[in-house]
């Protein structure tokens, strides 16, 4: 035994004395293919060391007096101790031909390189004087202390060249001191982008770790791009080489993130993909965003607003609530369970202070206060500048002079403030703009002017000033018609109702799926009925101006209810809604896909089988269906109807394919309608068959694509 004990100590001394031997000649250092292969184990050999050094000194350090025992004691330390040499030693040479590969940066890795080297030699060197270190224990409490602090620093080192900075204490130092974004303050690079970069990508691309020479850690370093070029290019029909590699095969040696990495999500992949669409704008805010912009729709799931935040005040008791409450002041949550309030005032002929007075009872709770159009003088912000939970404060079009804004300066949590329509002066607002979550401001149509709002905007770039429009001699565009149908389901005919508020304007509209344009399409008038399941598309027009955007809803025809429904594949069990029963509880959903009111599939057809205990006579079947281009919802492929009165013996009714995008788009709902013969029926067998392969031109091309389904219509 002694003599194996010799052979393993003579080859760690060897490999140490390789160790250092090469480590001194590093920059001349040529790492052959093989070795490279060998290299790449070091992750998987690290953990030997490690644990054979933690039970070296666990047994080194226990203490034992028998005679017998000693001798067991000091041979199972030998063979430990030499174990662990010979592993580290290992180790340490795997991790240095690892090194020499592209994409670790020299000055990151000084530490944990020597670390291991000295980890490496001081095992060996242990071992050599493993008597004397045993005889003298404060020799040996010093020895296990350097081992242990030398393992804690290179594994600690080691750790943040695999997964970033301060790996170890990042769960104890995540968010601290961090307060909660709301929607309204949200950047969407910093809070949408660059955490979903953060966690799935700078863990191999940052500056101690930078694959393909390519960092993600900074603005610059993402639009510089790695070795093969930039991340992504808008030229290009699939964005460039970020996109096409997160596309790739799972088992694609390219494809990124690695596999048995953490994957982007769906959602993440969206939010990256419109991000890089828009512009890749570092500084734009989620809050300028059109309400139906895709990033704005994702951002509603991600941040709180001022009225859905989490709040620690207690809620106000409510019959105090209630007791407030008049015909001329309206106290309500902001939010269902939340002890948020909103007070709104209305009629200026009957406001009096005392009014606001009243309120002090709650002024905990009151977080938005809208006091717009009434005479409140600048006597009462004393008043206004007691309810220190204001998130939101409407002071538009009342006759404040501005001399009395001081009374809000302890307002630390309000984030929006309205002074339009006042006679305030920029140096009275200015002592505001330092309220530390103050994030909008809105200015126009006082003295201030444009020209005093620019100047103030460039002084503090933090807050979102609103000065109105200004734009002189410019055609402007009408905004779209109002369609005032709610009810999208309808048992009987109902009067279309479109209605613009500039006069003289012409309102046109289709139901046949096409644009409205200004020549042909029907002019709207109150004769026009909704009668049948048909999709609404309305434009306006006016000599003078640009013509609006199209509104379009589409309208469905309830009819038969079946009395059962199978589903012969269950969906999705994220998108599963109420089961069969989500087809005919006339529910319509809405553009939140997670809603619980829609059906999703993407692997096999929805297949569903409506059986009636009597025949019924059918020429009609409309699907209601979702479209989410940028989250892989299409159109179906196609749509099948069969029909029949016995499930085993059915023909086919009628097949629709309905047409594909060729672009992307923001999400909207869709309506089709498989028509055919009048035909008496027991049993129909719908089949809504997804996308099997998405377009060239998609981010996901020739991923599967999903149908979502929320109402089906069965009429005559």
């Amino acid at each position: 035994m002694m003599r194996w004990k010799t052979v393993l100590f003579n080859i760690a001394f060897a490999l140490n004395c390789l160790l250092f031997f090469l480590i001194l000649l590093e920059q001349q250092l040529q790492v052959p293919l093989w070795l490279q292969v060998a290299g790449r184990m070091h992750p998987l050999v690290l953990h030997f060391p490690i644990v054979l050094l933690v039970l070296t000194i666990f047994w080194e350090l226990l203490p034992h007096s028998e005679q017998t025992g000693a001798a067991a004691k000091t041979y199972i330390g030998d063979v430990l101790l030499l174990s662990t040499s010979l592993s580290a030693a290992i180790t340490s040479l795997l991790g240095l031909f690892l090194s020499r590969e592209e994409g670790y940066a020299p000055d990151v890795l000084l530490w944990h390189k020597w670390g291991g080297v000295a980890l490496s030699l001081l095992t060996l060197v242990w071992y050599m004087l493993r008597r004397q270190v045993r005889q003298a224990k404060p020799l040996l409490v010093v020895i296990t202390g350097a081992g242990l602090v030398a393992i804690l620093v290179t594994g600690h080192q080691g750790a943040n060249i695999t997964h970033g900075d301060n790996f170890l204490l990042a769960p104890m130092m995540a968010g601290t001191g961090q307060p909660a974004i709301l929607l309204d303050d949200a950047v969407v690079f910093t809070h949408m982008v660059q955490p979903i970069l953060e966690t799935k990508c700078t863990g191999c691309h940052n500056e101690q770790k930078a694959k393909g020479n390519l960092v993600m850690t900074t603005q610059a370093a993402l639009l510089k791009g790695g070795k093969t070029g930039p991340l992504w290019d808008r030229n290009e029909q699939d964005f460039g080489l970020m996109f096409r590699r997160v596309h790739l095969p799972l088992e694609n040696k390219k494809h990124m993130p690695p596999k048995g990495k953490p994957q982007l999500t769906d959602e993440e992949l969206a939010i990256i993909y419109h991000w890089v669409k828009r512009g890749a704008d570092f500084s734009a805010k989620v809050a300028d965003l059109p309400a139906t912009d895709t990033l704005r729709i994702l951002a509603g799931f991600l941040f709180q607003t001022i009225e859905t935040d989490q709040y620690s005040f207690a809620a106000a008791d409510e019959t105090k609530i209630k007791s407030l409450n008049t015909s001329y002041r309206v106290i309500s949550p902001l939010a269902a369970a939340s002890p948020a309030l909103g007070v709104e005032f209305f009629s200026a002929a009957n406001f009096n202070a005392k009014h606001l007075k009243e309120l002090l009872p709650i002024k905990e709770q009151v977080v938005s206060l809208n006091l717009s159009k009434m005479p409140i003088t600048d006597a009462d912000l004393k008043l206004v500048g007691q309810f220190k939970n204001l998130r939101k404060l409407n002071l538009s079009f009342t006759p404040i002079s501005g001399a009395g804004l001081g009374a809000l300066k302890d307002l630390t949590q309000l984030k929006q403030l309205s002074l339009s329509g006042t006679q305030v002066e920029w140096n009275e607002v200015a002592p505001l703009a330092a309220l530390p979550k103050l994030s909008r401001l809105f200015l126009w149509n006082t003295p201030i002017g444009s020209a005093g709002i620019q100047q103030a905007a460039a002084r503090y770039p933090q807050l979102k000033m609103e000065g109105g429009y200004t734009g002189d001699t410019v055609v402007l565009k009408l905004n779209p018609p109002l369609l005032q149908n709610e009810a999208q389901i309808i048992s009987e005919p109902v009067p279309l109702q479109l209605k613009h508020y500039i006069k003289g304007t012409t309102i046109r509209y289709t139901t046949d799926g096409s644009i409205p344009d200004s020549l042909h399409a029907p002019i709207f008038t109150s004769g026009a009925m909704i009668n049948q399941s048909m999709t609404i598309k309305a434009k306006a027009f006016k000599q003078g101006w640009i013509s609006s955007d199209v509104v379009e809803r589409s309208f469905y025809k309830a009819g038969y209810k079946p009395d059962s429904v199978l589903l012969v594949h269950p969906p999705n069990e994220q998108y599963k809604g109420d089961g069969g029963r989500t087809l005919f509880d006339a529910q319509k959903g809405d553009q939140n896909f997670r809603s619980g009111k829609w059906l999703g599939f993407k692997e096999q057809p929805l297949t569903a089988q409506l059986l009636f205990k009597q025949p019924v006579t059918l020429s009609s079947v409309a699907v209601s269906t979702l479209v989410d281009i940028g989250s892989y919802i299409m159109p179906p492929q196609q749509l099948e109807v069969w029909g029949g009165n016995h499930p085993s013996k059915l023909r086919l009714l009628g097949r629709l394919r309905p047409q594909q995008p060729l672009k992307d788009t923001s999400g909207y709902m869709q309506g089709y309608e498989v028509l055919f013969d009048a035909t008496p029926v027991s049993v129909i067998k719908l089949v809504a068959v997804p996308v099997g392969k998405l377009p060239a031109w998609h981010r996901g091309k020739g991923d599967k694509g999903w149908v979502f389904v929320d109402e089906v219509f069965l009429n005559r």
